[in-house]
């Protein structure tokens, strides 16, 4: 663990995001699959498996990004704060692309992912994990 925290912020912030990424496509798939709501099973299965990965991606950059530590609750509390705007944009993104467009609902999750993730990059580190 010592040699990738030496590896530097930027590619420790890529790789995790990419770990999490895979999880959280593991988490939607499973929830997509059990999940009741026809006509709106792509857009509430994302936004589930959105809230849980806010705290397993939160977990993921506080032990694997980031070397300093914000105290734990404080950061997760921010993260959720957070984290409600890219979840509602996600989520209402995610309903126009399947709902109103048709998109395959994989295709969607990709996009919402790359638009959350963007948002996440620009803001995490001045947001959740503050210094």
């Amino acid at each position: 663990m010592r040699s990738y925290h030496k590896l530097p912020e930027s590619l420790r912030l890529a790789l995790t995001a990419i770990l999490g990424a895979t999880i959280g496509w593991v988490t939607y798939e499973v929830l997509y699959f059990f999940n009741p709501l026809a006509h709106y099973r792509a857009t509430t299965s994302w936004g589930l498996s959105f809230l849980i990965g806010v705290t397993r991606q939160h977990g993921l950059h506080r032990w694997l990004t980031f070397t300093y530590k914000s105290p734990y609750w404080r950061s997760l509390g921010r993260a959720y704060l957070f984290y409600s705007f890219s979840a509602l944009l996600g989520s209402l993104t995610n309903y126009y692309l399947t709902v109103i467009l048709g998109i395959h609902h994989r295709v969607a999750w990709l996009s919402c992912l790359a638009i959350t993730a963007l948002i996440s990059m620009c803001f995490l580190k001045r947001i959740v994990f503050v210094r």
